[in-house]
């Protein structure tokens, strides 16, 4: 088990871009809002289906501006995993069917652990990382990856009470 004090309280990732979007690119917040209506597992389903779909021009609007929702949400996803996968190769054997049932049920919102220094680090690289990928300028990608990090330090914490008590006020 990691010794190291935490840096941040546990968050929803849907707190998190909404929180981000609203500073960083309030254009977008519609979406967000949009978004919101469903569970967390559809709305990655919903992003990550129209990420992968060809236009027939080889070229859409995304290639032209770049949304932050989508990329932070993903992103968010993407280190939120990468963060529990850590947690259950850390864990006994025994232990990891158990979180395997636990992580399959359904229509609940994801939440992001309270994460160290060096995790809080890695999520910020990682959202560096997916926005130059997607073309961002450098300093919209900074200023992202700030406001990130900053949310997850200041956000109020949830309670991660027994499973299924948190739903984050979320509906189907």
């Amino acid at each position: 088990m990691d010794t190291q004090p935490e840096c941040s309280a546990a968050v929803l990732v849907r707190d998190v871009v909404r929180r981000v979007v609203a500073d960083c690119a309030p254009e977008e917040t519609v979406v967000v809002e949009g978004l919101l209506r469903y569970s967390d597992a559809e709305v990655l389903s919903r992003l990550r289906r129209r990420r992968h779909t060809r236009d027939p021009l080889g070229f859409g609007l995304n290639d032209i501006v770049p949304l932050v929702a989508p990329l932070l949400w993903l992103t968010l996803e993407s280190a939120r995993q990468k963060l529990a996968d850590a947690a259950v190769k850390q864990a006994a054997r025994g232990s990891v069917s158990l979180w395997r049932r636990i992580r399959r049920r359904k229509a609940k919102p994801e939440i992001i652990p309270p994460l160290t220094r060096e995790q809080l680090a890695m999520v910020r690289q990682m959202v560096l990382d997916a926005a130059a990928e997607a073309g961002l300028p450098a300093r919209r990608a900074k200023q992202l990856a700030d406001n990130v990090s900053a949310a997850l330090v200041l956000s109020e914490p949830i309670e991660l009470g027994e499973p299924g008590e948190a739903d984050g006020g979320q509906t189907q």
